[in-house]
C-alpha cells in the first residue's frame, strides 16, 4: 500500500483541483493492474471484496485515524449501456464493506454518468479530457456536505476532475477521492 504522505503532484500545483485530497491503496503498477482487470472484465467479484476490506483498513488505521468520517460516498457511477454490458459497478462493489463497516451512506442516484464515453483505458491523455466532458448530471444538492469519491483507478484524473466540478456546483463542501490505484 502506498505511505500516507501528502504531496501535490505537478498538475494540482500548476492548477487546484476540484477535490480535496486523493488516497490511493496501491499504485498503478502490476499485479494490481491485472487484479482490477479481472474484476472489471472477467467479473472476479470476489476482488472487490478484497479491495473493499483492504480500503477499510485504511480508512480506519491511516486516512481517518485523525479526523472525521465523509457525510456519504459516492461511487463514481458507470453508462447505463456500460453497466448492462458489465452487470455490475466495480466501484460500488469496492466499496460496500468499508460502507457497511463505517455506517457510511452510498449514493448511486444524485449524480448519473449522462454520456456514454469511450473507456478511458483506450485513449491518450489528451483525449480522456475531451471524452469526459458533460460525462455526468446532478440530480441532487450536495450544500455543505464532505464526501468521499470513490473509483478503482486513477491515471490522468480526467474522470475524477469532471465528477467532482459536479461535486463542487452542487455545493460540496470537501470531496477526498478513494482509489484503489493511482498512477504518478
Amino acid at each position: 500500500m502506498l505511505p500516507n504522505i501528502s504531496l501535490k503532484c505537478g498538475a494540482c500545483l500548476a492548477r487546484s483541483p476540484s477535490f480535496n485530497l486523493t488516497y490511493a491503496l496501491f499504485p498503478y503498477e502490476p499485479p494490481i493492474i491485472q487484479l482490477i482487470t479481472k474484476l472489471k472484465f472477467q467479473q472476479q467479484l470476489y476482488y472487490a471484496k478484497a479491495l473493499g476490506e483492504l480500503l477499510a483498513e485504511q480508512i480506519e488505521m491511516v486516512w481517518y485515524a485523525n479526523k472525521p468520517l465523509p457525510d456519504l460516498i459516492i461511487p463514481v457511477p458507470l453508462h447505463p449501456h456500460r453497466l448492462r454490458e458489465r452487470g455490475f459497478n466495480q466501484t460500488l462493489e469496492i466499496i460496500r464493506p468499508a460502507a457497511k463497516k463505517y455506517r457510511l451512506p452510498i449514493d448511486i442516484h444524485g449524480i448519473k454518468r449522462i454520456k456514454h464515453t469511450k473507456a478511458q483505458s483506450g485513449l491518450a491523455a489528451s483525449e480522456r479530457k475531451r471524452n469526459m466532458t458533460n460525462a455526468f448530471q446532478a440530480s441532487r444538492d450536495y450544500t455543505n456536505l464532505t464526501i468521499a469519491v470513490i473509483d478503482d483507478v486513477i491515471t490522468t484524473g480526467c474522470t475524477i476532475t469532471e465528477f467532482c466540478n459536479i461535486l463542487k456546483q452542487q455545493g460540496a463542501k470537501h470531496i477526498d477521492v478513494w482509489c484503489c490505484a493511482r498512477r504518478g
